[in-house]
């Protein structure tokens, strides 16, 4: 891959995609799931479609993980300050993707350690781990980076990214993050939509 330096605008338009753009996506999916949950759609009846969605979202954040090493040591350099912020660090998309069978609505929240107890999502880190974590980081997160392998991470883990994290990418990396969260978003959005007979293709 070529150091090709990005351009600023190529830089601003991955950080447009990565914060305002995803927060919204990440907003109606997590919503349109929701309702769907509520008017009793059962997830395992697209157990098949939702098997090549994941497949998509976990070569998505495979891509946005290799993006830079930098990426990761932006996160630890400030503890996971992103993820320890009063909201939720996955949806219920994230949840049916990974287990359509999944018994537990409810938005999983890394930030406070005793939700942890949640061990019905996994991946979770042990409990002699999370007792062992930094207190004041996010409790996936320590000083050399996050302990989940990315295709396991909440979708917005990876998603989400700062300018320190933008700063140094080259612009093949900034290319390659772009479409990833492209993918990422169409992902969400079709997932969400599946209850509904939308956009099963």
């Amino acid at each position: 891959m070529s150091d090709r330096r990005r351009s600023t605008v190529q830089a601003v338009w991955m950080l447009f995609l990565a914060r305002p753009v995803f927060r919204a996506v990440d907003w109606y999916a997590s919503y349109t799931a929701a309702a769907a949950g509520a008017l009793g759609a059962d997830w395992t009846d697209h157990a098949q479609r939702l098997a090549v969605l994941d497949a998509r979202r976990r070569e998505a954040l495979t891509a946005m993980s290799a993006l830079s090493a930098t990426h990761g040591e932006a996160c630890a350099a400030c503890k996971g300050g992103c993820c320890t912020e009063e909201r939720y660090r996955d949806s219920l998309v994230d949840r049916v993707l990974q287990d359509p069978a999944q018994p537990n609505p409810a938005p999983r929240s890394l930030r406070s350690k005793t939700r942890e107890a949640h061990i019905e999502y996994p991946p979770l880190r042990s409990a002699a781990a999370t007792a062992a974590a930094p207190p004041d980081y996010c409790p996936n997160c320590t000083p050399q980076g996050c302990t989940l392998e990315p295709a396991d991470r909440p979708i917005q883990c990876l998603a989400y990214h700062c300018k320190a994290s933008v700063a140094p990418l080259s612009a093949e990396e900034c290319a390659s993050g772009i479409r990833a969260l492209n993918t990422l978003m169409s992902v969400m959005i079709r997932t969400a939509a599946l209850p509904f007979g939308r956009m099963g293709d």
